[in-house]
């Protein structure tokens, strides 16, 4: 039993120490009352300890993905927020395969995030190349406009006016793809928590422990 918790110790280590040790308390603890004494039996109650490690990993990650939304002002910027969101869902996948009762749930889940990455892959592909094509445009008005503005000012001018629109145009267009982007990552963390509470079967001892 003490083999099992400690490989549960160690396969939790992104977690910090306090995380770390009231999981280990809280399962050797259950272990103990349930007069659990070998590493077999701890598996038949609990699961592989690798199975246990990541649903204990998904479930504080959803934790501090929750805290964060519901903080007031949010304590994260919107880069920080969209890393956490890729990697709660990287974390629910890992949860998913680990549990053989849900690998047919998760080829379709899969599947239609495979499809939906795709389209979006696409449209993002289309949209960056449409916004060099503006920077590039922007770019050369500019320079354009400084060569002839000694020679026309107003041809000169009006190139600088466009290059420069152009330019402000692209940047305005960056903090919308940032900003959508951003979006689609919270709603793909928000459908992965959805299905990870839905589909993931919990032992008595999990459904018992309260993060």
């Amino acid at each position: 039993m003490n083999d099992y918790i400690r490989e549960v110790e160690r396969l939790v280590g992104q977690l910090t120490t306090g995380e770390q040790q009231d999981v280990v308390e809280y399962y050797r603890e259950y272990l103990m009352d349930a007069g659990i004494e070998t590493y077999q039996q701890a598996v038949d109650e609990l699961g592989t300890p690798k199975s246990l490690a990541r649903k204990v990993l998904a479930d504080y990650s959803i934790r501090m993905s929750e805290q964060d939304q519901h903080a007031a002002g949010g304590s994260r910027t919107a880069a920080q927020s969209a890393k956490g969101n890729v990697k709660t869902v990287w974390l629910i996948i890992l949860a998913l395969l680990s549990t053989p009762v849900t690998i047919p749930i998760l080829i379709i889940v899969v599947a239609l995030l495979f499809a939906l990455v795709a389209v979006l892959g696409s449209l993002i592909v289309a949209a960056f190349a449409i916004f060099l094509s503006i920077v590039a445009l922007g770019v050369v008005a500019v320079v354009v406009g400084l060569w002839v503005i000694w020679q026309t000012p107003w041809t000169g001018l009006f190139y600088l006016g466009m290059g420069l629109l152009a330019l402000g145009g692209s940047l305005l267009a960056w903090l919308v793809l940032k900003w959508i982007g951003s979006k689609v990552v919270w709603a793909l963390s928000w459908a992965a928590k959805g299905i990870y509470r839905r589909f993931i079967p919990r032992s008595r001892a999990e459904r018992g422990r309260k993060l």
